[in-house]
């Protein structure tokens, strides 16, 4: 239920149990913006869209959320549309862990290399990646 940190965080947006569905499964990437900021939610998101292969491999899904409409992006299948209650301020980008923690949130644009190196120190990316090299 630490995804319901998010909730709260994201103007108490009434999608959290869409969010739960990610605990232990996927990272998760949240890219918040209002109307006015829009034009930096496209930029970040299509900062990470070129790392696609990048993304999957650290099971790292993406929802973008502008004004009252949040697209869910797993790049395995097209994006699913899921409407917010209320309207956006500003623009933010947060990380979530695979335990639904805050790991990094930001106000500006990110290059993707941000999002990955915290997540290549975390202990069960380590664990990971150690499993991978053993397979």
């Amino acid at each position: 239920m630490k995804y319901l940190v998010l909730v709260f965080f994201l103007s108490h947006i009434m999608w959290s149990q869409n969010l739960d569905k990610h605990l232990w499964e996927n990272r998760v990437i949240v890219i918040s913006a209002d109307k006015k900021n829009e034009t930096r939610a496209t930029e970040q998101f299509n900062i990470l869209k070129t790392e696609k292969d990048r993304l999957t491999d650290r099971r790292l899904v993406v929802y973008k959320c502008i004004g009252d409409i949040c697209k869910y992006y797993d790049f395995k299948k097209d994006a699913k549309v899921v409407l917010v209650d209320k309207k956006l301020t500003g623009f933010n980008v947060v990380l979530l862990g695979l335990d639904g923690g805050k790991k990094f949130n930001s106000n500006k644009v990110e290059n993707a290399n941000v999002f990955f190196n915290l997540i290549d120190k975390m202990p069960m990316r380590r664990q990971e990646l150690r499993n991978k090299k053993n397979d």
